[in-house]
Formats: C-alpha cells, sequence, structure tokens
C-alpha cells in the first residue's frame, strides 16, 4: 500500500513525506495523510518569506505564471482538488488532522487560498464554520465502532493529542453523514470519518505535536490503520446493483433494519430537541455559581428575559437601557463577601463618562457572594460599606439570588405588567432592592445619609 504524507512527518519505509507544493500528484497513492496547516505555511513561506521550493519533477516554484521552466505556485496549489478527488473516487483514503480553517493571502492568482481547498465535502457540508470549529484539548473518549482500525491508533496515543477542532453534531448535515469515532469533553465530537465520492475521508485530533512526541510509533501505527482500512468495510461502498441481489429474509431484516433507524433518528432529534430547551433554562443557574464571562453572560440574559435592552461584547462593561433610562452594570461574583470594588469600579465609569460626554447614567450593581455555598447558606454575601454606598449615591444594588428569583417567576408566567414594574424598580430605586422590593411587598425605604466607608 502506498501512503503520501502531507505536511506531518512520518518515519516509516511505507510513508512518503513532502510539503503541498513539493508532493508528486495525490492520486498516485492509495492513502493520504494530511496536515492542513502545512498547506497555509507552504504559502506563507513562499509569499512572504521567501522560502524556496522545487516541485516533484524539479522546476523551481514561483509565486508568478508558469513557464516552460517554472511552476506557478497557483496550479501547484489548485491541482490538488483535482487530485484529491481522483483519489477518493477510486476508494482511496484522506486522513487528515484536523485544525480550524485558516486563510493565507500572497499566492499569486488565489487570494482565497484556504486550509482545505483541495479536499471535496459531502453535499451540504463544508471544512469550516459551522460544521468544524476551532477548539482545544487532551480529553479523548472512545465512541464506538470499536472494529474500525482507527480506533487502536487513539487508544494507543491518546496522551499525544492535542485536539485544535470539532464538529459540530448539532449540525443536521454532520449528524447525517458522520461517523463519530472519539469525542472530546462534553462530548464534542473529534474524530469523525465521511464518506465522500467512492472513498473516505476520516478527521483525527491532532497527535504527536510536540518535539518529545514518538513519531515512529505512530507512523507505525497510522501505517497499519490504513493497511487494515483499505481491506475492511470502512475503506468501501458497496456498487449500486448490489441490492438487486435478492437472499432469503434479507428483505425483511432490511425493512425491520429501516424502520428502526428512522425510530433511532426521530429519537435522536427529539433529544437534540429536548436537549437545547434544557441547557438554555439550565443556564440561569450561572447567576448564583459562576464567575468571570459566564456569569456576565448569565446576567446579561437574564436583563434580556426581563425585557431589557442590553449592550455587551466579552470583556467590556454592560450598558442597558429601559424607558429611555441608560445604565451602566457593574458586575461582582467573589467566593467570599463582596466588599465595594464594584461600586468603586462603576463611580469611576459614571463619572469618566460623565466628564468625556456630558451624560449622567444611573448606576447599577449586581453581585453574588459566597458563590460555591448554598444559596440558604448565604449570610451578608454583600458587605455594609457596599450597601450604604449604593444608597448614597442612589445606585440600584441587586443579589443574584433576587435576580435568580425574577427569572424563576418570569419563566413561571408572569405577566406584562409584573415585567414592566420589574424593570421600573431596578432603574428607578436605589440601594439594596430585595425581592420584596420588586414584588412591592416592602415598603420603599429612605436612603441613608451615614458615612460609606
Amino acid at each position: 500500500m502506498r501512503i503520501l504524507s502531507i505536511g506531518f512527518p512520518l518515519p516509516n519505509m511505507a510513508v512518503d513525506n513532502y510539503n503541498p507544493l513539493t508532493a508528486p500528484s495525490y492520486n498516485d497513492y492509495d492513502a493520504l495523510i494530511v496536515d492542513p496547516a502545512s498547506v497555509t505555511k507552504a504559502a506563507k513561506d513562499l509569499a512572504e518569506e521567501g522560502t524556496e521550493f522545487e516541485a516533484f519533477d524539479g522546476r523551481p516554484i514561483i509565486n508568478a505564471p508558469t513557464t516552460a521552466s517554472a511552476v506557478s505556485a497557483h496550479d501547484q496549489f489548485r491541482r490538488r482538488a483535482d487530485e484529491t478527488r481522483r483519489l477518493l473516487d477510486t476508494g482511496g483514503l484522506v486522513v487528515v488532522f484536523a485544525r480550524p480553517d485558516a486563510v493565507q493571502g500572497g499566492i499569486l492568482g488565489f487570494e482565497g487560498l484556504d486550509r482545505y481547498h483541495w479536499l471535496p465535502a459531502p453535499g451540504g457540508l463544508s471544512w469550516g464554520p459551522p460544521y468544524l470549529k476551532p477548539a482545544e484539548g487532551k480529553t479523548v473518549r472512545i465512541a464506538g465502532f470499536e472494529e474500525h482500525p482507527f480506533i487502536t491508533v487513539l487508544r494507543e496515543h491518546r496522551n499525544d493529542v492535542g485536539y485544535r477542532a470539532m464538529f459540530d453534531d448539532r449540525q443536521a448535515e454532520v449528524r447525517r453523514t458522520g461517523r463519530v469515532l472519539a469525542t472530546g469533553g462534553a462530548g464534542i465530537p473529534i474524530a469523525v470519518e465521511f464518506p465522500v465520492l467512492g472513498g473516505r475521508v476520516l478527521f483525527l485530533p491532532v497527535m504527536a505535536d510536540n518535539p518529545y512526541a514518538n513519531r515512529t510509533d505512530l507512523a507505525q501505527s497510522l501505517v497499519d490503520a490504513c493497511v487494515r482500512h483499505a481491506g475492511s468495510e470502512f475503506g468501501a461502498q458497496e456498487p449500486y446493483w448490489l441490492r438487486t441481489q435478492a437472499l432469503p429474509g434479507l428483505e425483511q431484516v432490511e425493512a425491520e433494519l429501516e424502520e428502526a433507524q428512522s425510530a433511532a433518528a426521530e429519537a435522536e432529534s427529539r433529544v437534540v430537541a429536548i436537549r437545547e430547551r434544557h441547557d438554555s433554562l439550565a443556564r440561569h443557574r450561572r447567576l448564583l455559581w459562576e464567575g468571570g464571562q459566564p456569569f456576565a453572560g448569565a446576567v446579561v440574559e437574564a436583563l434580556r428575559l426581563l425585557g431589557f435592552t442590553v449592550e455587551h461584547t466579552a470583556g467590556e462593561p454592560i450598558t442597558l437601557e429601559h424607558e429611555g433610562v441608560r445604565a451602566f452594570v457593574e458586575l461582582e461574583s467573589a467566593r467570599e463577601q463582596v466588599v465595594e470594588w464594584p461600586y468603586i469600579r462603576l463611580q469611576r465609569r459614571l463619572e469618566d463618562h460623565l466628564l468625556k460626554q456630558s451624560e449622567s447614567l444611573k448606576g447599577i450593581v449586581i453581585a453574588n457572594g459566597y458563590r460555591e455555598k448554598d444559596p440558604e447558606q448565604r449570610e451578608e454575601e454583600l458587605s455594609m460599606p457596599l450597601r450604604v454606598a449604593c444608597e448614597n449615591y442612589r445606585y440600584s444594588l441587586v443579589s443574584t439570588r433576587t435576580l435568580f428569583e425574577l427569572i424563576k417567576r418570569t419563566l413561571a408566567g408572569a405577566d406584562d405588567a409584573q415585567l414592566l414594574a420589574f424593570r421600573r424598580r431596578l432603574v428607578q430605586g436605589y440601594g439594596l432592592l430585595t425581592q420584596e422590593t420588586f414584588l412591592g411587598e416592602a415598603p420603599e425605604e429612605s436612603a441613608s445619609t451615614g458615612p460609606i466607608f
């Protein structure tokens, strides 16, 4: 069996190692192993670094039109798509170390050169977002199909895995055509096989991507898997006329199989839909325990559910608006008691905005103290200096426990009048706003005039 490796050197007698510019025709081999990062790297080295490359026939590769004595990089890159298609047409195997797609400029006549321009895809699918997305991790879980030849490679070299991309199995095209061999954390597909034309395209997580990994053992494992794959049912597709060859009892079993597969697909679709609804609701629990950007995202979702217009970019402060009133929102989620820092940050933001824009805005602090404790066991999660400061400067102060209760009431069917009351009390109130305050069950208290700190 002849194997060509592109951009991923494999020390083995059965493997020829080249890069996308210097390699012979891909369709001259039975199996192709490719690190797609080598495509953009070769283009960058030629166009930006001035690296010299020589085609397999000895001609220099130039970033200019092809001549009698030199070959164009544009032509060299473009021809790989036709060669790969021919390899797959004859039942060949393409193994790809999955990486997110990327574009490299600078190649004359091929400004849109990307990492997967050479690789055909099943109908309705592409090797980029939303189907193939960036990801980073080292977890490898075998998802099934133990008889698949490449499962052994994943098992033997799982410690060398550092996956860089994942397939989104929420996309119908991925579920319809892809066979998941392994997953990473949270069940994301990181090793998936697709039927393409008459052959197979197998995406594996990146392996041995460091100088200390044993490339020799990995090379032998990949060669053995390619050989076994060529002689297995995974490497070939039955001819169209095979179903006309009758066997006693087979038609009945095939009908039962189709019925069972249809039921399984329907059940899987239902699971996906229910999981999306579950995740959409369960995310609100992040108000009670998360920190950082996940906490900020939970607060933004909660405010929008209550009906506020919210502006927020990851890593940036939050601004909300209601009935013409704009407010800056400052957040804090702490393992201990929340002290005065969110008030100080908010005051600085408001003063800076006033000086630059001549606009006075409302201030709101949303805080979560003792976030690792059961909410029922939290006492004095917001410090007295923080509470007094917000009262004196007429900032609204809300704990996420209170916000969580408002979300519960909203999801339980609070009407428009109740939601309007919630919004008005948040933008018009000041000091610590409790659940009773939002529900109109507690009298409004006058602002404290005591010392802040």
